[in-house]
This record gives structure tokens, C-alpha cells and sequence, in this order.
């Protein structure tokens, strides 16, 4: 792990590189990175620093792209969404990669879901809601590569979720599905 007096955005990179480079193995490597996740956000304004817009910004920002480390492949992607009042989407998921969710500010349910079999208490094939949980200010949940889940944010004002991608998701293919028709879609890249 980098050594610096208070944990910086470069300082999780590099970890990040380090882990990366010490396993191959999808579920050691979420952990660890989750574990350093939760250190940089226990850093007050790191995220304003980086370029948090005001009250009114809302989308998708990019805060570092790594070419040469990554999940399935390389390509790791660190990023953060400022999430609109109930900002919601269907289950999802992200292909060959697994992704670690910070909440920087804010709160935000995660549902996760799987697909249930006939014998399995169903008599068709449905996708179905497995569990849900709530993440708030400081709290760190990750997937691995094939769990469906979804997010919805839970503030009547924004909520500020860092992500770290194993593989920039725009490069795989994954899918996204719908609970009321049972559909799976390919998400567009």
C-alpha cells in the first residue's frame, strides 16, 4: 500500500495497480479494492479537489482510466456518478468484470436479483429479487462478475457514488433485464 500522510485519489491508483498485479483473482481483488476505497472516502474533500461539481451537476465523471491494469482485461476505470432524486435503473450486469460502489455523499439502495428455475418455487422462468441493502455516506459494497443487481438513489436531493471498474464497462459486453417481462437485453456500449 502507498504510504502518504492523508490518502489521496493518486495514492488508491497506485494501490489499485498493485493489486491488480498481486492476484488474479476477481473475488481477492473486489476486497482489496474495497477496502482502499472505504480509506479514500473517509478523506474529507478529496472528491471536491478532484472536481465535484455544485449542488446542480449532475451525470457521469471520469477521475482516472488505467491502460495497462484491469479485469477481465486491462482497462480500469475509476469514475463517479452525482445521481439525480430517486435516480433508478433496471437489474443489471457487468459482464466478465466486477465493480466496487462508494457512496461519497448521500444514500442508495442496492437490489440484487438472480434468475429463478422452474422446481425453484416458480413455474416459469423469472428473474427475481434475491435481497436488498441500503449504502450511505462512507460505505462500500462491490459485485462480481455475473451478479445482477440495480441502484436506485434514495435522497430527495443528489447522492455522489464512486465507482471503480475492473474493466472500463463501455469495452464489454453485458446485460441488462427486466423484471416484468423476464427480457435480457445487450446494454449498448
Amino acid at each position: 500500500m502507498a504510504q502518504t500522510a492523508v490518502y489521496t485519489m493518486e495514492a488508491f491508483v497506485a494501490d489499485v495497480k498493485e493489486i491488480f498485479a498481486s492476484s488474479k483473482d476477481p473475488l481477492v481483488q473486489a476486497q482489496a479494492v474495497a477496502g482502499r476505497m472505504k480509506q479514500l472516502l473517509a478523506v474529507p474533500g478529496w472528491l471536491e479537489a478532484a472536481g465535484l461539481p455544485g449542488q446542480e451537476g449532475f451525470g457521469r465523471y471520469d477521475l482516472h482510466l488505467d491502460e495497462e491494469a484491469g479485469h477481465p482485461g486491462n482497462g480500469f476505470y475509476l469514475m463517479y456518478s452525482v445521481q439525480t432524486p430517486g435516480q433508478d435503473n433496471l437489474p443489471h450486469d457487468h459482464g466478465a468484470a466486477w465493480v466496487v460502489y462508494g457512496v461519497y455523499q448521500g444514500s442508495i439502495k442496492q437490489t440484487k436479483w438472480r434468475w429463478f428455475y422452474p422446481g425453484e418455487g416458480v413455474d416459469q422462468l423469472q428473474i427475481k429479487e434475491i435481497g436488498s441493502f441500503v449504502q450511505k455516506d462512507g460505505a462500500v459494497a462491490f459485485f462480481l462478475p455475473g451478479e445482477i443487481h440495480n441502484t436506485l438513489n434514495l435522497e430527495d436531493g443528489r447522492s455522489v457514488v464512486v465507482r471503480l471498474e475492473s474493466q472500463k464497462l463501455d469495452l464489454i459486453t453485458r446485460y441488462q433485464y427486466n423484471p416484468t417481462d423476464n427480457a435480457v437485453t445487450v446494454m449498448e456500449r
